[in-house]
């Protein structure tokens, strides 16, 4: 447990392969405050670009795997944005680009207060929804 907190407040003082190192550069460069988790079979990268947070995982041998960024509603595409709003306040809204293929991951509150995760197709076709 000590550990884990350490991590979150002072960072990971992981160095990824500079393979991956290179890959993350390329696809995301100007990144800032970059933490960086060994998950054995890939890293992550979680960091801050354009005053957004963004996590992204990449293969062992630098391959960028998918990332997701955080999404305030404004930047949402309005055909998202309608879906969301029809089933309530939309609370929180990730953007996951996963071998170019974009998805919306959203948390909305009812009026009864209940949370649902929904997952939306760039289309905006529903891929999964359940409560939370």
């Amino acid at each position: 447990m000590h550990n884990f907190i350490r991590s979150v407040i002072v960072g990971t003082e992981i160095s990824p392969p500079p393979v991956c190192a290179e890959a993350f550069q390329n696809h995301f460069n100007n990144a800032n405050h970059t933490d960086w988790y060994d998950h054995g079979d890939h890293y992550e990268a979680i960091f801050y670009k354009d005053k957004s947070e963004h996590i992204a995982l990449f293969t062992l041998s630098g391959g960028l795997l998918e990332y997701k960024m955080y999404l305030p509603p404004g930047y949402l595409p309005e055909l998202i944005k309608g879906h969301l709003e029809s089933r309530g306040e939309i609370m929180n809204v990730v953007l996951r680009n996963k071998g170019n293929s974009i998805e919306y991951e959203a948390i909305v509150r009812d009026q009864e207060l209940t949370r649902s995760l929904v997952v939306l197709s760039d289309l905006g076709r529903v891929i999964d929804e359940h409560l939370l």
